[in-house]
C-alpha cells in the first residue's frame, strides 16, 4: 500500500511538471509523423483520401501531388511549432483548423469512411481518432493562455492611522526655557514706574 501511494504521488508530481509539455510535444510528434511521408508520393497510407479530400475543399484548385505536399507542409509546420513549443496560441488555432478540414471526409466521402451506421472503415477509424487530439489542443491552448495572464495585484490593505503626537512637557526647574522666548510675565511695580514717570 506504501509503496502504491509513493507511486501514485510520484506520477501526480511528474504529470504536474511535465504532463502539459509531453501532451503537447507528442501531438508535435504524431504530426511530423503524418506529415513527412506525403512529401513521397505512395509513401502515406493516407494520401489518395487527403488528395481528394483538399482537391474538393479547393474546388479543384489544388489537386493530385501538390494536394498531398500541401497537406504535409501544413503538417509538418504545425508539429515543428509545437515540438519547440513556439506560438503555441496561434498554432493551436491552426491545428484546429486543419483537424476540421480532417473530419469532411467522413461526410463528403461517407462510402471510403463508413461500413454502417456508426461503424467506421479503417479510414474513417484513423480520422476519427482525431478527437483525442482536438481535446488535447483545447487543453494545451488553456493551460498556455492561463499562464500567458498576468497575476493580478493584491487589493491594498486599510490605511494605518496615524499615531497623535506626543503633548510637549511643561518647562520646569530641570528644563529651561529656550533661549529667544520672552517671558508672558510683567512686574507689577516696574509697571507703576514707568506711569510715574510718563506722568512727570
Amino acid at each position: 500500500m506504501r509503496i502504491y501511494l509513493q507511486l501514485t504521488r510520484s506520477l501526480e508530481r511528474l504529470g504536474a511538471s511535465f504532463g502539459i509539455a509531453a501532451l503537447r510535444i507528442s501531438i508535435g510528434i504524431i504530426y511530423l509523423w503524418f506529415g513527412v511521408p506525403k512529401f513521397f508520393p505512395g509513401v502515406s497510407p493516407a494520401e489518395v483520401l487527403a488528395s481528394k479530400t483538399v482537391e474538393r475543399l479547393t474546388f479543384g484548385v489544388i489537386e493530385g501531388t501538390a494536394a498531398s505536399v500541401v497537406t504535409g507542409t501544413l503538417e509538418t509546420v504545425l508539429g515543428l511549432l509545437l515540438i519547440s513549443g513556439r506560438l503555441v496560441p496561434l498554432t493551436s488555432i491552426g491545428l484546429l483548423a486543419h483537424m476540421a478540414g480532417t473530419f469532411t471526409p467522413l461526410f463528403i466521402f461517407p462510402k471510403e469512411t463508413w461500413e454502417g451506421f456508426c461503424i467506421g472503415t479503417l479510414e474513417g477509424q484513423y480520422i476519427l481518432k482525431n478527437l483525442v487530439i482536438v481535446a488535447a489542443a483545447f487543453v494545451v491552448i488553456g493551460y498556455s493562455k492561463a499562464h500567458s495572464r498576468p497575476e493580478p495585484a493584491e487589493p491594498a490593505g486599510p490605511a494605518e492611522p496615524a499615531e497623535p503626537a506626543e503633548p510637549a512637557e511643561p518647562a520646569g526647574p530641570g528644563h529651561p526655557e529656550p533661549a529667544g522666548t520672552a517671558s508672558a510675565a510683567v512686574d507689577p511695580a516696574a509697571s507703576g514706574s514707568v506711569t510715574r514717570h510718563a506722568d512727570v
